[in-house]
C-alpha cells in the first residue's frame, strides 16, 4: 500500500495478470473458441483477419456495402492500432458474398460459391453473420497489437496456413 494525503491506498501488484482480465483482454483468446463463442469457421475467419492486419490496403466488396459500415471499422482499427491499415475501400457488387481484397496478398471471401482457387481464404455461411465475427476477430487482433506483437495472435498464427484442409473441414 502507498501512503496518499496521509491515507492508506491499497494498490495491485500488476505485473500479476489476474484471471478476469485474462478473460477479457488476452490477445491470444481469439482463437479460443470456448471464451470467443466463434463458429465453426473461426480458424479461417481468423486467418482472414490476420491477413487483412498485415494488408496495407483493403477493399470490401458485396452487394448492399453500407450494411457493412466499413468507414467505422477503419476508425475502430486505426484507433487501436494505428499503422496496420491505411484505409480501407467499401465497393458495391452483384454478389451477396462478401470478398475481401487485399494489396500485396491473398485475400479471401465469406459466403458464396467455393472459389476455384486456393489463392484466397473462403469462409462459407451466411454473410452478414460471419461479418460480425470477421469484425470482431480483426478489432481483437487489433487491440492485441497484431501483428507487431510476438505471440498475440495465438499458436495457429505461428503455423502455415492450409486452405486446402480448411476446406475439408468446412465443406
Amino acid at each position: 500500500s502507498l501512503q496518499s494525503g496521509g491515507k492508506a491506498v491499497r494498490t495491485r501488484n500488476t505485473a500479476i495478470p489476474l484471471p478476469e482480465a485474462a478473460v477479457r483482454y488476452s490477445s491470444s483468446v481469439t482463437h479460443h473458441r470456448g471464451l470467443m463463442g466463434s463458429s465453426k469457421q473461426g480458424a479461417a475467419i481468423s486467418e482472414l483477419a490476420r491477413r487483412t492486419l498485415r494488408s496495407s490496403g483493403v477493399i470490401v466488396r458485396t452487394k448492399g456495402v453500407e450494411r457493412l459500415r466499413i468507414d467505422s471499422l477503419s476508425v475502430l482499427i486505426s484507433d487501436l492500432a494505428p499503422s496496420v491499415i491505411s484505409g480501407a475501400i467499401a465497393e458495391e457488387a452483384d454478389e451477396r458474398a462478401i470478398a475481401i481484397v487485399l494489396e500485396g496478398g491473398p485475400g479471401g471471401f465469406i459466403g458464396g460459391p467455393e472459389p476455384r482457387t486456393l489463392d484466397g481464404v473462403w469462409v462459407p455461411g451466411n454473410p452478414d453473420e460471419l461479418w460480425e465475427e470477421f469484425e470482431n476477430s480483426v478489432l481483437g487482433l487489433a487491440a492485441a497489437g497484431y501483428p507487431g506483437c510476438i505471440g498475440c495472435a495465438g499458436p495457429a498464427a505461428e503455423l502455415p496456413w492450409d486452405e486446402e484442409a480448411s476446406r475439408d473441414r468446412l465443406r
